[in-house]
């Protein structure tokens, strides 16, 4: 394994912010629907109960990087030898760009319905992709950076919770608590993986954090912040939207906005919209970091190449996803590969590994 130039690598500390970058997408604003088909009100606490299950894999996640000593790639190749591992980290390297792509489309979707509704899609990907470009191509520690300053804003996007008129609020909305079975609740789990996607940025970065194998507590930490952020986001969206209603608001959380003005400004959703810019520019800098980072070991290039290949395979495919029929076939489909490879082929290949070095030393 190539180890990590010190100069390129970040404190331990900064794995929070990475985290919590990572995680908080556009999913915060309409994932309320989403999780509320099968547990109903209830579904904070499927929201609860996905922040587990991510802290467990997480540990996992952590646990079989710090066996092999370095990212994904070198777990596979470990495993599976060079062929097979690179068709592997491969696999996971397409989900990255994948996951990079349902991000910027979505939130390009969100500016075409409430701000631009005749702005073309490439105009805001390709300069989205500029910014994006601009950032990755000042290293990791630049992009570490832009976590930190997301992060800040995540912060204000947690208070923003709590901004309720209430005159709208109906508390009885979420009474009466457990009305659902525990089988409706881990479905309504399993359908926050999208909108909880990003911790799994750590099988690349993992190499890139100065004494990593130590700064578990910090991938925890961002995990348990970013657990209390969807649920508390949940419960205070209950509030306001009936069941039936929240069914048919896609994006439930800008609603809600609508609902609150000042005297010296009437649409403040437009201003949570642009200021989200910033989380969107995050999400889609890692995700593209992480793939081409990937794909540069694979092929044993410069990783400027992969990366401007993956810069234009973004836009084309922004392009072809030009309804919301497309669009959410499109995220149902990059979700599925979400829980397929990190819910269980994870897990699994740990376990593997694991055994595969047991056998080793007992054979040494």
């Amino acid at each position: 394994m190539l180890q990590v130039n010190i100069r390129h690598q970040v404190s331990p500390y900064f794995l929070f912010f990475i985290i919590i970058g990572a995680q908080t997408g556009v999913g915060i604003l309409g994932f309320h629907r989403i999780i509320a088909k099968h547990a109903g009100y209830d579904a904070w606490i499927s929201v609860l109960i996905a922040g587990v299950i991510i802290q467990l894999v997480m540990f996992v996640m952590i646990h079989l990087l710090s066996s092999a000593n370095g990212d994904i790639v070198d777990v596979h190749n470990q495993l599976y030898g060079k062929i097979l591992g690179s068709i592997m980290s491969g696999i996971i390297m397409v989900y990255f760009w994948l996951a990079a792509v349902s991000v910027l489309r979505e939130y390009i979707e969100i500016i075409q319905v409430w701000l631009f509704p005749t702005l073309p899609t490439w105009v805001m990907a390709v300069l989205i992709l500029l910014l994006c470009y601009y950032i990755i191509s000042g290293g990791f520690r630049v992009v570490a950076g832009i976590c930190f300053v997301a992060v800040l804003y995540t912060f204000l996007l947690f208070f923003n919770h709590f901004n309720l008129p209430r005159n709208y609020i109906h508390l009885d909305n979420l009474l009466p608590i457990l009305d659902h079975s525990f089988a409706d609740l881990l479905r309504s789990a399993k359908e926050t993986s999208y909108s909880m996607a990003g911790f799994e940025i750590i099988l690349m970065v993992f190499p890139f954090i100065k004494n990593a194998k130590t700064s578990r507590k910090f991938a925890h930490l961002g995990l348990a912040y970013t657990t209390l952020f969807y649920t508390v986001g949940a419960f205070t969206t209950f509030l306001f939207i009936s069941e039936k209603q929240i069914q048919s608001n896609i994006w439930a959380r800008i609603n809600i906005n609508t609902l609150t003005t000042f005297s010296f400004i009437q649409r403040i959703e437009y201003i949570l919209i642009s200021l989200y810019l910033i989380k969107i520019v995050t999400i889609i800098s890692l995700m593209l970091w992480a793939s081409s980072r990937g794909f540069k070991k694979i092929f044993n290039k410069k990783q400027k190449a992969p990366l401007l290949v993956l810069m234009v395979l973004t836009l084309v495919l922004c392009q072809l996803l030009d309804n919301r029929y497309i669009l959410h076939s499109f995220l149902n489909t990059v979700s599925s590969i979400s829980l397929g490879l990190f819910y269980l082929y994870i897990p699994l290949v740990w376990l593997v590994f694991i055994m595969v070095k047991k056998k080793k030393r007992v054979t040494r």
